[in-house]
């Protein structure tokens, strides 16, 4: 009963200290349209291959997106964004035979995500932090040869097996996935702004082409298996805004 009380406490003033800011009043809407780009780090059962080889920076790549979004309030939106980029995986080394087999694979990454505007004061220039979580999916593909391994894929297809359990990619590999993070942004007027974008991104394990198997339950147990595919994000930004 006291905790449901402390949090009915912390929700009243939560919503007073928003109404103040005048959050949910003044009738702000807008649609916004941003270009965002940076570096991705990819965290999966795999990234211990990379370590152990000394290559951990490698698991760094670029990625490229744009969101189309709408803000309801001074306080909440919503967005629609889309990213292309490239990424990095590697064959699990303790079960191939103890040798290092990276790979590099393309991929589709879509988001609709709800944003909450800490200050609620969209729509004026200025300092605007906000979070935001939302659902999507991942599409990879262009799975390239692990290298160092011998088997060959065949002529004029993609790579379609990983060395340490000949899991087989179909021509559509689709991860379901869930993402979240931190917006600082900075507009010079009501219309236009940039801003960093902070997140992670969890997909199904499927997502870099590697899925659990029967060698998860072995003596490498640990190494392999993780339900996630983990991506660690940071972009920069620019944003227009149209009211109306």
């Amino acid at each position: 009963m006291k905790k449901t009380l402390t949090i009915v406490a912390v929700f009243i003033v939560a919503v007073t200290t928003l109404k103040a800011q005048n959050a949910y009043v003044g009738g702000h809407q807008a649609w916004t349209l941003s270009v965002q780009g940076g570096p991705v780090y990819s965290i999966n059962e795999n990234r211990f291959a990379y370590v152990e080889a000394g290559k951990g920076s490698k698991l760094f790549s670029l990625q490229g997106s744009l969101s189309v979004g709408h803000e309801f309030s001074e306080a909440f939106a919503i967005r629609l964004n889309l990213g292309y980029g490239g990424n990095r995986g590697a064959g699990n080394n303790r079960e191939s035979g103890n040798g290092f087999y990276p790979y590099n694979f393309k991929s589709v990454n879509g988001f609709v995500d709800f944003l909450f505007n800490l200050k609620g004061d969209y729509g004026t220039a200025g300092f605007h932090p906000a979070l935001y979580a939302g659902v999507g999916a991942g599409y990879s593909f262009g799975f390239s040869k692990p290298a160092g391994y011998g088997i060959q894929p065949e002529a004029g297809e993609n790579w379609k097996f990983h060395p340490w359990q000949d899991s087989q990619i179909e021509e559509k590999n689709v991860a379901p996935a869930l993402h979240g993070g931190f917006i600082a942004e900075y507009d010079f007027s009501e219309k236009f702004g940039i801003f960093a974008d902070l997140g992670v991104e969890a997909y199904r394990d499927n997502y870099n082409g590697l899925q659990p198997s029967e060698l998860d339950h072995g003596t490498d147990k640990g190494y392999a298996g993780f339900p996630f595919d983990i991506r660690l994000t940071a972009s920069m930004g620019i944003i227009f805004r149209f009211e109306h």
